[in-house]
């Protein structure tokens, strides 16, 4: 039987993996967020789906079976979640963004009281108006530094339907391989980024240049992060597996500083600790 240790690994890997999205982004400046979306979920369907057709085959025909459709439609969700996301990182500074999307438990939180009825505690409460006085102190120096308040509100959306995405796809995470289940969820979320892209954006072939890029959206955020932080919560309870996902921001903004230049700003530091203040709060509760 694995031990908490190896689930806490997995969860910590995923946050660091999560990190080097924004950074992978960066280096596509020249391809919009539509296409960047569709190939990084085209791509990392196609790892996950190679050897799962050798590994676990009748798993994964059991699991298209039982749980197709609804995963196909949550593929939805997320595809919307990529776009705005990777829209984000392009238009403001990586700390925001990844500061910004890393509030969704607070989004989940609001989402279980209005659907439902599962009221906050006192506690929770708290933590929700601490984070969104740090997203206000954000959003107040968005002006500085690089930060745009069109990318941190595509963060804030990002964020949102991530939640979305947690709370009502619950049922179809519970009992299934976590591989299994993420196949059919990146094949609609890339196809309907296929779609946005061939009408709204400018679908075309990267270039060799583009590549490496592309290559390690799909592999380490995606395939590896994705499916890890979903692994990790077999172990783990939600918030513990929330909160090991913050290294996405911090590993983020590290190596933007030598790549890009981007020293964060005073606001967006006082905002992202209040942030974090908030999310803490409100996932170290145990449900």
């Amino acid at each position: 039987m694995k031990g908490r240790l190896f689930y806490v690994v997995q969860g910590g890997l995923a946050g660091f993996f999560f990190g080097t999205s924004a950074i992978f982004i960066r280096f596509l400046p020249s391809m919009d967020s539509f296409t960047i979306g569709f190939y990084r979920l085209a791509l990392a369907t196609i790892f996950l789906t190679v050897p799962s057709i050798f590994l676990i085959r009748r798993t994964l025909l059991e699991t298209l079976k039982l749980k197709g459709v609804r995963a196909l439609l949550l593929g939805i969700i997320i595809g919307g979640h990529f776009a705005m996301y990777i829209s984000s990182v392009k238009l403001t500074t990586v700390m925001n963004a990844t500061v910004l999307t890393n509030t969704t438990p607070i989004f989940a939180s609001l989402l279980s009281l209005l659907f439902y009825k599962v009221k906050p505690s006192s506690r929770v409460s708290l933590g929700i108006l601490v984070s969104l006085i740090g997203m206000f102190v954000i959003f107040l120096g968005a002006r500085s530094g690089g930060a745009s308040m069109v990318g941190d509100l595509q963060a804030v959306l990002a964020a949102l339907l991530w939640a979305i995405y947690l709370v009502f796809g619950r049922n179809v995470r519970i009992g299934s391989n976590p591989i299994a289940v993420m196949i059919p969820i990146y094949l609609s979320s890339s196809l309907l980024l296929c779609t946005s892209s061939f009408f709204l954006g400018n679908l075309r072939p990267p270039s060799s240049t583009e590549i490496p890029a592309i290559f390690g959206l799909a592999v380490f955020p995606t395939a590896l992060g994705h499916t890890l932080s979903f692994s990790s919560l077999k172990g783990l309870q939600p918030y513990q597996t929330a909160i090991l996902s913050f290294l996405e921001p911090v590993v983020a903004s590290i190596l933007a500083i030598p790549l890009f230049g981007e020293t964060p700003s005073s606001n967006a530091l006082l905002g992202s600790l209040l942030i974090f203040a908030g999310i803490y709060l409100v996932v170290s509760v145990e449900r």
